[in-house]
């Protein structure tokens, strides 16, 4: 069966428009900086470039020649835009130079290479080509960049496509240089450009469905933060960190570990807000958590657990070890005051030590009681101390 080029042409062409009509309507409302306008646009480029080619006669004018790949190349340029966009690499200034250069010059390498090499068939397609692949290869490293959070499958369809896209241009490339293909009317020319054709309609649908899986994974992963993450200083919320002591204590049960829980409470915090304003509260509960989080280890948990109270969960640690590190973060935070503009707030905490090996009858209730009973007995005590709760169970 032989594919019709002029049917793949339309095909390819509408299905573009269709794609990017769509993200354009789902980016609607959004910021102009926002990825999903530099994606609809790249589409939208993507479409005018097959509508120039449409237009070719037996003599092609060197103006839709041109401009044809021009758009091909300006839309591989908005993609790489629109990644870097999404992983929040440009910034209100604009992208770096030499980003600005992968953006711009091949754009430029097109316009001078076509207009140069307009009257040699072979050549100009190999320099195209071979410029498209190395746009696609810019592409391929910001989303293969291990800076970048990975967002599952959304980016693995465009990588396959991607690639998918960058083989058929190279194996167009080699075509072109072997002699394989003498212009786009010969039936070997056909042939190729009905594989470009095939492979860029499987692309054009697989690249715009792969950018919209991936807002969408960049959209669960947002709410999921929202729901677990407590937005002022970054740490598990109460229903998070409670969750993780969950775990913690039925794993302890299991193995018969000891675990460990600290209450912390940011002794006389009214003053501050009284005294300096709520945003400077925020910047001492913020602080304190920073001075908290720097100090644990990397199985350490730690979770805002009220207005200014902090739940800390030390796994296999004993109650002895607890203390030790109670008393080790008391001094930092003592020792660590918050800069607010021209003043240094310092506060003090008290602290509540509570675990010891975790048997079948301790509960994550009774567990959090007694740290939360200890830290009481602090306050009363005079603040910025420590007191610990007494051992769960003795180890044998």
């Amino acid at each position: 069966m032989r594919l019709d080029v002029p049917t793949l042409f339309a095909v390819v062409t509408l299905v573009a428009l269709l794609m990017a009509g769509w993200i354009c309507f789902m980016a609607w409302g959004k910021p102009a900086r926002d990825a999903l306008w530099a994606w609809g646009l790249a589409l939208l480029a993507y479409a005018g470039s097959h509508v120039l080619f449409a237009m070719l006669g037996p003599q092609p004018l060197a103006s839709l020649v041109i401009g044809g790949n021009v758009a091909y190349s300006v839309a591989l340029s908005l993609m790489l835009l629109a990644l870097r966009r999404f992983d929040g690499l440009d910034t209100q200034a604009g992208p770096p130079l030499l980003v600005q250069l992968q953006l711009f010059a091949p754009v430029l390498a097109i316009v001078l290479l076509y207009l140069l090499l307009m009257d040699q068939y072979a050549a100009r397609v190999v320099a195209g080509s071979l410029t498209f692949s190395l746009q696609i290869v810019f592409i391929l490293r910001s989303l293969l960049d291990r800076r970048m959070p990975r967002h599952g499958r959304g980016r693995y369809i465009l990588l396959t496509a991607f690639f998918a896209l960058l083989a058929s241009l190279l194996l167009r490339s080699l075509a072109a240089a072997m002699g394989w293909m003498a212009s786009n009317d010969d039936d070997a020319g056909r042939l190729w450009l009905t594989m470009v054709f095939v492979v860029a309609l499987c692309a054009v649908i697989s690249i715009s469905l792969g950018f919209v899986y991936m807002t969408m994974e960049r959209a669960e992963l947002r709410n999921f933060e929202l729901a677990m993450k407590d937005m002022l200083t970054g740490l598990s919320n109460r229903r998070a960190i409670s969750d993780q002591l969950h775990m913690a204590v039925s794993r302890a049960q299991r193995q018969g570990q000891y675990l460990s829980v600290l209450m912390l409470d940011i002794d006389h915090f009214k003053r501050v807000n009284d005294g300096y304003g709520h945003q400077a509260g925020d910047a001492v509960l913020r602080g304190v958590a920073h001075t908290l989080l720097s100090r644990l280890r990397a199985q350490d948990q730690i979770g805002r657990f009220g207005g200014e109270e902090f739940l800390l969960m030390l796994p296999d640690t004993s109650l002895e070890g607890a203390a030790t590190l109670a008393e080790a973060l008391r001094q930092a935070v003592e020792a660590t005051p918050t800069q607010w503009g021209a003043h240094r707030i310092s506060v003090t905490i008290s602290i509540g030590v509570a675990g010891g090996v975790i048997t079948g009858a301790v509960t994550v209730d009774g567990l959090v009681a007694a740290a939360d009973s200890a830290m009481y007995r602090a306050k009363q005590s005079g603040r910025n101390r420590c007191e610990v709760a007494p051992p769960l169970l003795a180890p044998n």
